[in-house]
């Protein structure tokens, strides 16, 4: 197994349905900030959202990804660009030539694989000595499909701002919490917190993360990456996820808050409003 060490100093209910019957909306915005400290941006973010007819079907899909780069200055920043181009060249095209019936799970799972082993493949064979994080959230009507590798994050949030992490860490410091070997307390200040068991651009035993769920009620979704959760806790991104304020001015200020925070490394996060 290999690492990668990265060089890192109560509300009102609302119960709204989104009601299979109809058509889905789904807006985003995305914001980044190098930081506090770094003179370089490693960190790379991509938001698409798109419609599409068929006959009297409309179907609406995003696909929203964040790749937080490794390997020292130009190798982070190559690593990260790269698996984000491999990945929206692989699925924008394939699922813009979908049919108007929506794709299985399996189907999805599949260009998934196949975009997250092109990216891999790339990486390895062009940014030598550099990796990256890639965490991948798609939307397809009523249905979120993930992928993840790394410990860039996707979060699920309800109306009431009580959200959920749908992404595991492939870090080795939560691999101690899952074995209940240190807390996550102790993770939080734990000396390898920084280093990765599982990440693009190493050759032992890749492979992603994959998961879905239908999504029923209106429904928020957060990608980003440890620029931000590693400084801001969750209660304080998913407050500020779920203010009154407009995505692009909540995506800002959540980068405002983690340079305030100290911003010890490149910030990027999407935010992503589906109704």
């Amino acid at each position: 197994m290999s690492f990668f060490r990265r060089n890192k100093t109560n509300s009102t209910k609302h119960n709204r349905s989104l009601g299979n019957d109809k058509p889905i909306t789904i807006q985003a915005a995305l914001a980044q900030s190098v930081g506090k400290t770094r003179m370089n941006m490693e960190d790379a973010a991509s938001s698409l959202v798109w419609e599409q007819g068929f006959r009297e079907d409309i179907k609406r899909m995003g696909l929203f990804i964040v790749a937080d780069g490794m390997g020292g200055h130009l190798n982070g920043e190559m690593a990260s660009s790269i698996a984000i181009q491999q990945v929206n060249a692989h699925l924008v095209s394939l699922l813009q030539d979908q049919s108007s019936e929506a794709p299985t799970i399996e189907e999805v799972q599949k260009l998934l694989t196949e975009a997250f082993d092109l990216a891999q493949n790339a990486v390895v064979d062009e940014v030598s000595g550099g990796g990256s994080t890639l965490t991948l959230a798609l939307v397809i009507d009523h249905m979120l499909y993930w992928a993840h590798v790394g410990d860039s994050r996707l979060y699920l949030l309800n109306l009431e701002g009580e959200g959920e992490a749908l992404t595991n860490d492939h870090s080795l410091v939560q691999r101690l919490v899952d074995l209940g070997q240190i807390s996550a307390k102790e993770a939080e200040i734990h000396p390898q917190k920084s280093v990765l068991y599982r990440a693009l651009g190493q050759s032992d035993h890749f492979k992603a993360d994959f998961g879905f769920r239908e999504l029923e009620e209106v429904s928020r979704l957060i990608i980003c990456s440890d620029g931000l959760w590693g400084v801001l806790d969750e209660k304080k991104i998913f407050d500020e996820a779920s203010s009154a304020k407009s995505l692009d001015e909540k995506a800002n200020h959540l980068c405002e808050l983690a340079n305030k925070a100290g911003g010890p490394d490149n910030i990027s996060v999407i935010l992503v409003e589906i109704s």
